[in-house]
């Protein structure tokens, strides 16, 4: 085939099997194959993985807006990474009430950096930051002897347009960029044999009573095992601790806008 009818086929056949097996789930009481709701699991998690950096590299503020508010809930359910359902809420919260709208605008949008230029070649901007990090880390180990506090101050100033130019130059001249002295094994054996094995197993068919051995009653959707009503409770118990630090002119008006925001996010 051409690689256009390539591209339609995988793209035909992923939509079949998203609209069968991920979006027209049956209730778990109806079928106890728990290696189905594993498989299943797994891969709305996958999904959500491929989401977000989708979104990243797209630049999509609105998306990973949306994307924060459904990670909220996963980071809740998931035991040990309540901090970071914290940290989702708090996201969630500054956008709708505590900034203005021209902050809120600039916090979406401004989550992620297009450093080369090109459509889908956003990182993300604390990524970018790292970088630039280690970059500076070069230049003031490079000073040797005349390390001083001025010529560090300098070179942090400096860093990212020193970056970029001798990015441009090395363009420029044809020059081709270091290669990593890391080698990676090829994955196509490792593929080959969880191929064979999936093959075997059939963990998208239904066989009653099948579980894996860590992992036992399982269910296909990750948010089964959120309570709902305790993340309620988890979610006034927040909302009061926020409020606390809110910059609030007018407490009784601030405070109906902050229910109404919370019941639309609802």
């Amino acid at each position: 085939m051409e690689k256009e009818e390539i591209k339609k086929y995988c793209e035909d056949v992923l939509d079949e099997f998203i609209n069968q097996f991920l979006l027209g789930l049956p209730a778990d009481s109806d079928a106890d194959d728990f290696v189905r709701n594993y498989s299943l699991c797994l891969l709305q998690y996958y999904f959500i993985l491929c989401d977000i950096k989708d979104a990243v590299h797209e630049g999509n503020g609105d998306r990973l807006v949306t994307l924060h508010k459904q990670l909220l809930l996963h980071f809740k359910s998931v035991p040990g990474f309540n901090t970071y359902a914290i940290e989702m809420l708090i996201n969630v919260v500054q956008n709708m009430l505590f900034l203005s709208p021209a902050q809120a605008h600039q916090c979406i949008w401004a989550s992620t950096a297009n450093w080369k230029g090109g459509a889908g070649k956003n990182v993300e901007i604390d990524l970018l930051q790292e970088n630039r990090n280690r970059d500076l880390k070069k230049m003031i180990k490079g000073m040797g002897a005349n390390k001083t506090d001025k010529a560090i101050e300098m070179a942090s100033r400096a860093v990212a347009g020193s970056k970029q130019i001798v990015e441009n130059f090395d363009y420029m001249v044809y020059r081709d960029g270091h290669s990593s002295s890391h080698s990676h094994a090829s994955s196509i054996k490792d593929e080959e044999k969880v191929s064979s094995d999936l093959r075997i197993l059939r963990p998208f068919s239904i066989k009653p009573k099948r579980k894996h051995t860590s992992f036992g009653n399982i269910g296909s959707d990750p948010l089964d095992s959120l309570d709902r009503k305790k993340f309620d409770e988890w979610l006034e118990n927040h909302k009061k601790n926020l409020m606390l630090d809110a910059p609030i002119d007018d407490e009784d008006d601030e405070g109906e806008f902050y229910e109404c925001e919370f019941g639309e996010y609802d």
